[in-house]
């Protein structure tokens, strides 16, 4: 019983002592990256998909740092992610606009090379 409890605590204290990711505020860098893709995006709207990436993405699992998959991969992932949240709510809970937002925020921010903040 007390090799249980302490393997327990060790997996609990691990699980709180790892390193979370942070997502990175965007800059007017990233806006001006993306602007051949999103004409006219500004760093306001990529806070915004960041509020709603933020928001909405850790609500079932851990905020994943975009850096770890390209723009065909989110293209694919927000949508099916979208899906999986407004089922789990049985309403819609990330609509098209949010869907959009978030997509635009992890694709700039796919592409800045920071691996960490």
């Amino acid at each position: 019983m007390k090799n249980y409890f302490y393997a327990a605590t060790l997996i609990i204290l691990a699980s709180c002592s790892a390193a979370k990711f942070v997502p990175a505020p965007p800059t007017q860098a990233d806006a001006d990256r993306i602007a051949s893709k999103y004409p006219g995006i500004t760093v306001e709207e990529l806070n915004l998909g960041k509020q709603h990436y933020e928001a909405q993405c850790a609500t079932c699992h851990g905020l994943k740092n975009p850096v770890k998959w390209n723009e065909t991969q989110w293209k694919s992932i927000v949508p099916k992610m979208a899906e999986k949240a407004n089922k789990k709510a049985k309403k819609e809970v990330v609509d098209n606009n949010m869907q959009e937002s978030i997509l635009k925020y992890v694709i700039a921010m796919s592409t800045s090379g920071k691996k960490s903040s």
